[in-house]
């Protein structure tokens, strides 16, 4: 009887340490016809959460605590997928219905030839997506055939996908699951809205997920996500940021110059943490704020051809339309209210992208 006392006392202490964890999102999805839409696809957004509907179309999604906020995504082929900011309700349960429309899917027709300028599209688009890091080389789109590419008059590829495509990065171990639903690039620029889920692969052995640790540890240090993580924690010195404000018209550098000239011609203008950043100690928000263009150096990554002969270091823009970014101690994105990333950021691609959820161990 003690023992049996025990084991429910135990299971009693499971289930309130559990419900402090996670908060949860539950919900039904259905079609036009108000019929239950079975295997549908429910997901936070960038991350490694994720479900599918039962038979009645009903989902239950658990969110950490430590994210107070997602973009659910719900999805299923032959719909039109909806998303929606769900902001965590401590003590509240969060219910939802999401009712999908149906899309036609084009006739996709297999020709046994490629137009001739198919592989210089298939590689602009390829490097785009990927990016330029050393890991690219080691991700793969494992399901080519569902994308299409087309050039408009002004020579700007637009790529579009009829169901969702898959990359499996043997560098980091993640398969992504992608939904897109734009992309545009002219080679040297590329925008995009796409929905992504992370699933970890399983290692073959002990040494490759040494690796797999190893590069996941490397791709998250020089993210912009590790960038909002040290200014939430004071420590940009520590992990070698270095921020100036500018006022430089252009996105970014085109010619060679030092920051010490540019400081001179007021180009670049020296500033301090207070300057860019405020933490609201009563909402324990952490806010990322300013009217002109963030210049980041990242000064443990020296550059090959640096653009400033006095800081050869690896360099990047963060453009905030509406001024502002409201980030968590984690480096999760409360209110984006759109960010702009140039340089060395925009250039690195999903071959080092990580879900949002991903923490050290």
């Amino acid at each position: 009887m003690k023992k049996l006392l025990l084991f429910i006392y135990l299971l009693n202490i499971q289930s309130s340490f559990s419900q402090k964890l996670f908060w949860e999102i539950t919900g039904k999805v259905i079609d036009e016809k108000q019929k239950p839409v079975e295997f549908a696809n429910v997901f936070a957004n960038n991350t490694s959460f994720r479900t599918t509907t039962d038979s009645n179309g009903s989902f239950k999604l658990q969110i950490p605590n430590t994210i107070p906020n997602i973009e659910l995504v719900v999805s299923f082929v032959g719909f039109q997928g909806l998303r929606e900011n769900i902001t965590q309700q401590l003590g509240t349960e969060q219910n939802f219905t999401f009712s999908l429309k149906s899309i036609a899917i084009p006739e996709v027709t297999i020709t046994a030839k490629q137009p001739k300028d198919f592989k210089r599209k298939w590689q602009l688009f390829q490097t785009a997506l990927l990016g330029q890091s050393d890991f690219a080389r080691e991700c793969k789109i494992l399901n080519p055939d569902v994308i299409r590419l087309q050039y408009d008059d002004n020579k700007n590829l637009f790529a579009s996908a009829v169901e969702p495509f898959y990359v499996q990065n043997d560098a980091l171990g993640y398969k992504i699951t992608i939904q897109m639903s734009y992309f545009k690039c002219n080679g040297s620029e590329s925008e995009s809205i796409i929905d992504q889920f992370f699933e970890k692969l399983v290692p073959k052995d002990a040494e490759q997920e040494f690796i797999w640790n190893k590069n996941r540890k490397i791709a998250f240090k020089r993210s912009f996500r590790n960038f909002l993580v040290s200014l939430a924690n004071n420590r940009l010195k520590k992990d070698k940021f270095e921020v100036f404000q500018t006022n430089f018209k252009e996105k970014t550098y085109t010619f060679n110059t030092f920051v010490y000239e540019e400081i001179i011609k007021k180009n670049i203008i020296p500033c301090k943490l207070s300057d860019f950043y405020f933490h609201d100690k009563r909402t324990d928000e952490h806010i990322l704020f300013t009217n002109k263009q963030l210049l980041v150096f990242l000064m443990d990554r020296e550059e090959e051809n640096p653009i400033f002969s006095d800081y050869p270091y690896k360099n990047a823009m963060v453009i905030l339309p509406h001024n502002t970014l409201t980030f968590s101690k984690g480096g999760w994105l409360i209110k984006p209210n759109g960010m702009i990333l140039t340089g060395f950021w925009a250039n690195e691609g999903l071959s080092v992208s990580l879900p949002a959820d991903f923490i050290i161990e």
